[in-house]
């Protein structure tokens, strides 16, 4: 509409030029999100055309390109009008001085080297923007000197002369203020200067100073970092040039500088420098960081001839947290884990410090008397690692990771969540398990699995023989990734039974991998793999789809109707509109959707209780047939188990292989058949193998079976088969009525 005027800055517009495409696309990307207008050239001679086409704010550029090179470009822009002042920064993967001095020498304003990182370059561009912008305003309001004294305040300079004839001293208004004073309360003079530079750093300003003053030729300029320190103020980092002006005879005349407050520069630097070293989300030291100490105190115990130790920790499970609750709560979490990692590490090192320890006490750790503190790190993830650079003896280091599992191990409040998360960690010792930071972490990276896939919430010592299991898990891992595409997966069905009859009523999908590469691989085997990575996802999907395409094709084939249990994955069931998936796979196969059962397992509903009620009701509202799977190894209460709409409880193999000799588990057998009942739910028993256990579950009313006794695991083929002998019935064991 006429008349309105847009008050949106517009963004700063920077000319890439890199004949390297990968080059651009990265900078394109990253300078875009810092909110830069990213223009674009492959060569010298596009650059020249683009530069005068569109006048930039800045220009990254790089050296090596074919024709003309970025030394060639960078001196004819400086010989534009348009171009005596844009900011020009040269990249080249030739770090050396001279490359240095030719791209000073041709008018670059910078100069750095590749690779980038991207993270901090955004924040370089703006600010060599902002200072070129700060020089231009300078020069142009140098014209007079009320505009001079304006420019000055803004920019927080301020200016100063040293008459060396008379030994009068003038102050800007503005140098003034940076000194904490006005003009007529305080005297202008050296030594009036010196008393708020900090006193540690006077010896280097006197001998700058005496610098200047032995000058013998005009127009010599010399310049100076120091500090600004006042009374009740904090400490201000000022930035100091000066040009020397002499007579005939070569005797310092006047000396006149300029010093500037770049107090929120430096803060700014310092930010980016965090950034490029610390975690943002914990504030701890970031992978970079700890392998460059790490390293370090590998040569400091090879010199001293000492032990250091290296834990790695990675958290159990956390991809559920995050599936469950969501990233903002996972993301509180990880800072709580960093907290209590960083207390406990800290911990140790202060009681020790304090000599309150002994070498003996198997419950505290002992450091070195005066070795390096430890380091705490977040590797990226839910990883952690801690640097011990200096231990007594390997049994600290062990001592240290026990006391992390017990603090982190504690139940945390998250935004209204309680949570309980535990760490596995892997511990290697230098120089024992590895003399260079590589073989050190893939050592202790392979301590860790272990842990893994001994149970979890553990640790363990490296030892040589872990190497075999973590190359065994990067083998399968590998080849699983491609398992669905090149069909080495597939699916045995162990036959359900009806105990008043012998009827087969349903079938387990139970998924199986025959790798071409590997032979056959255990459930137990990859299955953890899988879901460790996120691959269970996909498979889970192609399991649900193959087991009811298979079951409808059964039907199609005239075989007694049944249904398919499949058991769902922790991250299937947490994810967003599962039913969706559900009812599409039943639309696509065909199946009646009361031939469906989803087996999920006790802990996987308690996780989260009110949404595990939610999503069960919206899978109810399907029509399919629910059931909790491994009943009784959880910790549900039966205040929660009336408010899930299931059909049907899974005992677990691990009671009824020994309900007729453990008293302990023919009880819980029990108990579990009875609240089942009183819920108007049905029971299936799992790993049934002998008549003996037949008779103690039929004399419980039990509903179902499923085991050995019946049938192992089958094939579609041999299922098929068996469904259509004697009508689909297994005969039950002649001798289960007698006595």
């Amino acid at each position: 509409m006429r008349g309105e005027v847009d008050n949106k800055p517009s963004a700063y517009r920077v000319l890439v030029v890199d004949d390297d495409l990968t080059a651009r696309i990265l900078a394109s990307h990253s300078l875009e999100q810092e909110g830069f207008e990213v223009l674009l050239a492959d060569n010298g001679v596009v650059a020249l055309q683009d530069f005068q086409d569109s006048q930039p704010d800045i220009v990254l550029m790089d050296v090596e390109m074919p024709g003309l090179n970025g030394f060639d470009v960078c001196r004819q822009l400086r010989s534009m009008p348009c171009g005596k002042l844009v900011p020009i920064l040269m990249a080249t993967g030739q770090d050396d001085i001279d490359s240095v001095r030719e791209a000073y020498a041709a008018g670059a304003t910078d100069f750095v080297s590749k690779p980038f990182n991207w993270k901090v370059l955004g924040h370089r561009l703006n600010y060599m923007i902002r200072a070129s912008n700060t020089t231009e305003q300078l020069r142009q309001l140098q014209k007079s000197e009320a505009r001079l004294g304006n420019a000055q305040r803004i920019a927080r300079l301020g200016n100063w002369e040293w008459h060396r004839n008379s030994g009068e001293v003038y102050w800007s208004d503005q140098f003034y203020q940076l000194l904490g004073s006005k003009r007529g309360l305080t005297h202008a003079g050296i030594r009036t200067f010196l008393r708020c530079v900090p006193a540690n750093e006077r010896p280097q300003m006197r001998h700058w100073l005496e610098q200047l003053l032995n000058c013998r030729y005009s127009g010599f300029m010399s310049g100076i970092n120091h500090s600004i320190s006042l009374p009740g103020q904090s400490v201000k980092s000022v930035q100091h040039q000066a040009e020397v002006f002499c007579d005939e005879q070569g005797n310092t005349t006047i000396i006149a500088g300029t010093m500037l407050d770049v107090s929120e520069l430096k803060q700014a630097q310092d930010q980016v420098l965090k950034l490029a070293r610390f975690d943002s989300l914990t504030g701890l030291s970031n992978r970079s960081v700890f392998c460059d100490r790490v390293q370090l105190a590998i040569d400091q115990a090879e010199r001293k001839g000492c032990l250091g130790a290296v834990l790695f920790l990675d958290l159990d499970n956390f991809k559920r947290i995050n599936d469950t609750f969501g990233h903002g709560i996972g993301d509180l979490l990880l800072k709580e884990v960093a907290r209590r990692l960083t207390d406990s590490v800290r911990t140790a090192d202060r009681v020790s410090d304090q000599g309150l320890l002994n070498s003996t006490d198997a419950d505290l750790t002992v450091f070195t008397e005066g070795s390096p503190p430890p380091l705490v790190a977040r590797f990226g993830g839910d990883e952690f690692t801690v640097l011990l650079p200096e231990i007594n003896q390997i049994r600290d280091a062990e001592n240290v990771a026990r006391r992390i599992l017990e603090s982190i191990g504690l139940s945390i409040d998250l935004a209204g969540h309680e949570v309980v998360i535990t760490p596995s960690i892997g511990i290697a010792i230098f120089p024992h398990h590895g003399e260079d930071v590589d073989s050190l972490m893939k050592n202790v990276d392979a301590a860790m699995y272990y842990v893994k896939h001994a149970g979890k919430n553990g640790y363990e010592l490296f030892v040589k023989s872990m190497n075999v299991v973590a190359k065994r898990r990067l083998e399968l891992e590998s080849h699983l990734r491609h398992a669905i595409a090149t069909n080495e997966l597939s699916l045995n069905y162990q036959p359900q039974v009806a105990m008043s009859s012998g009827k087969i009523v349903g079938v387990e999908a139970l998924l199986r991998w025959n790798s071409r590469q590997l032979g056959f691989v255990s459930p137990v085997e990859f299955i953890p793999i899988a879901e460790e990575t996120g691959l269970i996802a996909p498979i889970g999907e192609w399991v649900m789809r193959e087991a009811c395409r298979q079951t409808r094709q059964w039907q199609l084939q005239g075989l007694p109707k049944i249904r398919v249990a499949v058991n769902l994955s922790v991250r299937q069931f947490a994810r967003q509109n599962l039913e969706k998936l559900v009812d599409q796979v039943l639309l696509d196969t065909g199946l009646p959707v009361d031939c469906l059962e989803l087996e999920i397992t006790e802990n996987m509903l308690m996780d989260d209780v009110e949404g595990s009620v939610e999503t069960l009701h919206r899978l109810k509202a399907l029509g399919v047939q629910l059931a909790i799977d491994d009943f009784g190894t959880g910790y549900s209460s039966l205040s929660y188990l009336k408010r899930f709409p299931i059909d049907r409880l899974k005992v677990d193999r691990s009671f009824i292989t020994h309900v007729t000799t453990d008293p302990g588990d023919a009880s819980v057998t029990q108990a579990i058949i009875a609240v089942a009942h009183n819920l108007g739910l049905s029971v299936t028993a799992e790993g049934v193998e002998e008549v003996s256990q037949l008779k103690f579950l039929q004399q419980h009313a039990c509903e179902e079976v499923q085991g050995f006794l019946f049938s192992r695991p089958l094939t579609a083929e041999d299922l098929a088969e068996l469904l259509g002998t004697n009508g689909g019935f297994i005969p039950l064991p002649t001798d289960i009525n007698s006595d």
